[in-house]
């Protein structure tokens, strides 16, 4: 007699060897050893007049290996992982009191080393110009840059327009151009002091956290000076 395709001493063995692995310890898993010891039992008490199909036999030990060989590869990612989070933090450790460059219109200006960015300026022109912002809105500074092509380094010295030192603090700048008869405005960015990092998890990663910006993915960053 046969239970689900499977001969009654298979069945019984079957039971036998549960009911000792639940008497010892039941780990909820099956190892591949045992995988094949039942396979091996069933092929002996099998019904001759019914036997497995080679097919099925194979089919039965691909599952298994499908499902073991998962297994070992979500260790393998989590190994992977968590090795990875432990690099991210040595790069993290690293960056502390660095300068970044990163995407913003928005800078912080410091009576040592004043405010510098970089423009994209993806058409060339001839009277390429950064207006620089306080935090009111009110622009305080413009810098005339002529032609310029390309990436293209700007700083300011922290001066308004009328010789005057600015107070310490974040400003907004905005670069523009004439291109094709309109005043067209380009890509941005600032160069920022990183002042702690972040390591999160997941898809998360490194966060870098910049003095007077804010917190910005450490994928962002174009530039470590």
């Amino acid at each position: 007699m046969a239970v689900n395709g499977v001969s009654e001493n298979t069945y019984s063995f079957l039971n036998s060897q549960q009911s000792t692995a639940n008497e010892t310890k039941d780990t909820g898993q099956l190892a591949l050893e045992d995988f094949m010891s039942l396979m091996t039992t069933q092929l002996k008490n099998q019904d001759p007049l019914k036997p497995m199909e080679s097919g099925d036999f194979l089919s039965q030990i691909a599952s298994f290996g499908t499902v073991s060989g998962i297994a070992d590869l979500q260790d393998s990612f989590s190994s992977f992982a968590k090795a990875m989070q432990s690099d991210q933090a040595l790069q993290g450790s690293s960056l502390v009191g660095r300068s970044v460059l990163v995407p913003s219109s928005i800078g912080y200006m410091t009576a040592d080393s004043g405010l510098t960015g970089q423009i994209n300026v993806a058409e060339p022109v001839t009277d390429l110009k950064v207006t620089i912002y306080n935090e009111s809105g009110v622009p305080v500074r413009t810098i005339e840059m002529g032609s310029a092509s390309g990436y293209t380094n700007f700083s300011w010295d922290g001066f308004d327009n009328n010789g005057k030192a600015s107070s310490e603090g974040v400003y907004q700048f905005k670069a523009t151009g004439t291109v094709n008869g309109e005043n067209t405005a380009f890509a941005t960015a600032t160069v920022a002091k990183v002042s702690s990092v972040l390591v999160g998890s997941g898809s998360q990663g490194l966060t870098v956290n910049l003095a007077g910006i804010g917190s910005v993915p450490f994928s962002e960053v174009q530039e470590i000076i």
